[in-house]
């Protein structure tokens, strides 16, 4: 990457995070330390209010309120669930189905479960430049579902200058914040950062398939205040009714959910954005719904107006979902031998 861009993104991030505060008026604060909690541990204690707000089967909200009156710092489910509320909803006027005509939508008036994960290297705020995560720019501009944020960060953690790395550490959650609603600011930062994607590989910062990224800290939330995290998710049971947000829904721990480690590790990668969410939904339909290869191949997408129906997953799609279902059983089995010797020898 030429050495001016570099710069000038670096640059970029001082002057724009400084001058922001400068209009607030306040000085950049020093960091406050967080502590660190267990996001369902503390949603149970009540240091925190969490929302789950799906926006259909491929996609939701995680809305995070701290309650207390210091910083936190919250682990984020690796693998989670997110599950109907049931009683608050009462009954559905029949064809409610939200997902209209879409394969494995809709055929039940009762909502379906959804599932995903969050990348934990994608939560750090406030740590050091050497931790890792670095994704609040990159996510602003390109959006999460878009891996060349995820390229980007691996360029960010292991081959940018040191001093950008604690630039980027310093004033990127600023900047970000300070983009947000600024398109012409956004292109001109996604043209600095499409110059990097550009020379780095797809799977950049991927590490290999299903590899866990081991970084630290979590999603900091400071008193008072709220974040908000999108995900990637699937729909864990085919046949029923796509999620809305007029449906109300709860995040749940996904072992409160299913016992199957496969399920989790697929889920963990979708998470980690190690797997497209076609991919990640052929295999959990084949997991969590027990659909055949074959029954997955005969999914249509049924479109109105005589267009022509459409296969749901491409055999490309499927071909995938096979493989990471293999993986998923393999590393599945290899944990559970694992924990099983560990237990074995504290005997």
């Amino acid at each position: 990457m030429p050495r001016l861009v570099v710069a000038i993104l670096g640059v970029s991030l001082v002057l724009v995070a400084q001058s922001a505060l400068a209009r607030e008026g306040k000085a950049k604060p020093a960091a406050v330390p967080a502590e660190q909690r267990e996001l369902f541990e503390a949603e149970a204690s009540g240091a925190v209010t969490v929302k789950y707000i799906p926006n259909d089967s491929r996609s939701a909200q995680i809305v995070v309120t701290n309650n207390g009156d210091r910083p936190l710092s919250l682990r984020m489910p690796e693998a989670f669930a997110g599950v109907p509320v049931l009683a608050q909803m009462g009954g559905m006027p029949g064809g409610m189905n939200g997902g209209g005509n879409m394969a494995g939508f809709g055929a039940s008036n009762q909502p379906q479960t959804t599932g995903g994960g969050v990348a934990q290297g994608g939560m750090q705020v406030g740590q050091g430049a050497g931790n890792g995560g670095f994704c609040w720019v990159a996510r602003e501009v390109y959006g999460p579902h878009d891996p060349r944020w995820v390229r980007f960060r691996g360029w960010m953690r292991f081959e940018a200058p040191a001093w950008l790395r604690d630039i980027y550490g310093t004033y990127g959650e600023d900047f970000a914040a300070w983009i947000h609603d600024k398109p012409a600011a956004k292109w001109a930062v996604r043209q600095l950062m499409d110059s990097v994607v550009e020379g780095t590989p797809p799977d950049a910062d991927i590490g290999g398939q299903f590899q866990v990224v081991a970084d630290e800290g979590g999603l900091r939330v400071m008193p008072g205040k709220t974040r908000t995290i999108r995900v990637t998710t699937v729909c864990l049971e085919h046949g029923k009714a796509e999620p809305s947000q007029r449906r109300p829904y709860k995040l749940v721990k996904l072992d409160s959910y299913s016992q199957d480690p496969k399920l989790a590790v697929v889920l963990e990668a979708l998470g980690r954005g190690e797997l497209p969410q076609k991919v990640a939904q052929a295999a959990a339909w084949h997991m969590a719904s027990g659909l055949s290869w074959e029954r997955l191949s005969a999914e249509m997408i049924d479109h109105a107006g005589g267009v022509p129906d459409e296969p749901f997953f491409t055999p490309a799609e499927l071909q995938a979902a096979h493989r990471v279902v293999e993986i998923a059983t393999a590393q599945a089995a290899s944990a559970g031998k694992a924990t099983s010797q560990s237990m074995s020898g504290s005997r």
